[in-house]
């Protein structure tokens, strides 16, 4: 490989130790102010460094056909140690603030959104609810009070005919008792059996 070459991937490791520390430092600054779990904290530190080394070994795969050599941690070291020494507790203050602010920003569009919409949909679903509530009650009394007034004529005309059945009544009185002694015979002969163990 040529000095050139070389030369190239030292200085594309050296952005890849920059980026890696610029990524970790947001990483830890995001995850302390949204109160990430600590136990979740192994399994994003695992993702971390999957990406991290899949990304420098792409960009390997660029360079120099993925070949790995000294230079090449030479260079990483160089750029992670030059991020930390340089510009960490730049970018740990900067992130901090434009996660701050899109956090005051979410809160203020949440509110906006709930002041504007949310609220007032609840409500209008609530005092839907209620007027259909109230339209139920309404309509159930008025079929009741209708089907009272329809059924009025048929109990009326039902009590002035039923004294008059009396003859046809008497009639279907042998049938009647009948049925009913076999009913009960039905009901003995079943306990009867229920008893039994």
């Amino acid at each position: 490989m040529s000095a050139a070459a070389q030369g190239m991937t030292i200085a594309s490791m050296m952005m890849c130790g920059l980026a890696m520390g610029l990524v970790f430092d947001v990483y830890r600054v995001a995850s302390h102010r949204f109160n990430v779990a600590r136990w979740l904290l192994p399994a994003l530190d695992m993702i971390y460094w999957a990406a991290a080394t899949l990304g420098v070994f792409s960009i390997l795969l660029m360079n120099n056909e993925g070949e790995v050599r000294m230079y090449v941690f030479l260079g990483l070291g160089i750029g992670v140690t030059g991020y930390f020494g340089l510009f960490s507790s730049w970018v740990v203050k900067l992130s901090a603030k434009v996660i701050d602010g899109l956090k005051s920003l979410f809160h203020f569009v949440w509110k906006l959104f709930n002041t504007l919409l949310l609220t007032p949909l609840l409500w209008m679903i609530r005092l839907l609810a209620k007027l259909l509530d109230i339209a139920f009650i309404v309509t159930a009394a008025l079929l009741l009070w209708v089907g009272k007034l329809v059924l009025m004529p048929v109990f009326a005309l039902a009590r002035l005919l039923w004294p008059k059945l009396l003859p046809v009544r008497r009639k279907f009185e042998p049938l009647v008792g009948i049925y009913r002694r076999v009913h009960e015979r039905a009901r003995q002969i079943r306990a009867l059996f229920r008893k039994k163990p």
